[in-house]
């Protein structure tokens, strides 16, 4: 389905409800998953956004650069074109949706900007070992990925995290409704490129001596965003997309699957399979 059929009907009738029941499987397959995975806890009737996770696979566009040479790989070249091109229209008919489903407008720099505090907060966070600290912007697979990697860190060093600049100006990738099971439309996923140069301190305890490294890093992070507060909550990380990848076919309704989708996209500093 490309562009010029998403401005041809799907706000209509079956193609509006079949974008908005894939999105109600979506949560009630994480907020089934989270409700398994959690269930020594006391229960509550009320709903926690911190138990929704990255429950599926995301199409992320690769960047230009990544693409092969359009003479050499003409057609894997055209078909990530489109891709991308169907991509930025979803993401435009998903806006459309939500606020026509919700009545609420999108405030994009304001949560732009609370995307990046809460991004920042987070890797200072994990650095100094108070994964505690930021509980509540945080989703509780990305806590608990963080506590876990906190406890992994050199107890030796102190590490102090900064962010030294960003090589652009962040950007939203992916916008999706979220229909959450009872209740009415107010969240919505959002997905930011995090081009970033980063400092790591490491302060050696023994020996007081400081080594301070910077490196580049891309991130790509999602977070859930309730309209009706502006609060976001972070809820993982996903990958950029390979040229030769297709788009996501079927939203994950196997609530193991949905699990282990959660946890992976929950553990902020993974390393991408090759």
């Amino acid at each position: 389905m490309l562009v010029t059929r998403l401005h041809g009907g799907i706000l209509r009738g079956s193609k509006t409800q079949s974008l908005f029941s894939r999105n109600l499987t979506c949560a009630r397959s994480a907020l089934q998953a989270a409700s398994k995975n959690d269930a020594k806890k006391p229960k509550t009737a009320d709903f926690n956004p911190r138990h929704l996770g990255i429950a599926t696979d995301i199409y992320i566009p690769p960047s230009f650069k990544s693409l092969p040479n359009f003479f050499t790989h003409p057609i894997v070249f055209s078909n990530a074109l489109i891709r991308r091109i169907y991509t930025f229209g979803l993401n435009t008919v998903q806006v459309a949706l939500f606020r026509y489903q919700s009545g609420f407008r999108p405030n994009f720099l304001l949560w732009k900007n609370n995307a990046i505090d809460s991004y920042v907060q987070a890797n200072k966070a994990f650095a100094a070992r108070k994964v505690s600290s930021i509980k509540p912007r945080v989703s509780l697979w990305v806590e608990e990925a963080l506590t876990a990697r906190a406890k992994q860190l050199p107890k030796d060093f102190e590490l102090d995290w900064q962010l030294v600049k960003f090589y652009e100006t962040p950007k939203l990738v992916s916008v999706q409704a979220m229909m959450i099971p009872g209740r009415p439309l107010e969240h919505i996923q959002l997905i930011y490129k995090f081009n970033t140069k980063q400092r790591l301190i490491k302060l050696n305890k023994r020996t007081n001596e400081t080594e301070s490294m910077n490196r580049d890093v891309l991130d790509y992070v999602a977070f859930l965003c309730d309209a009706s507060t502006d609060d976001l909550i972070l809820m993982g990380s996903v990958f950029e997309s390979k040229p030769t990848d297709k788009l996501p076919k079927n939203y994950e309704d196997n609530m193991q699957t949905a699990i282990q989708k959660m946890k992976e996209s929950g553990d902020l500093y993974r390393i991408k399979d090759k």
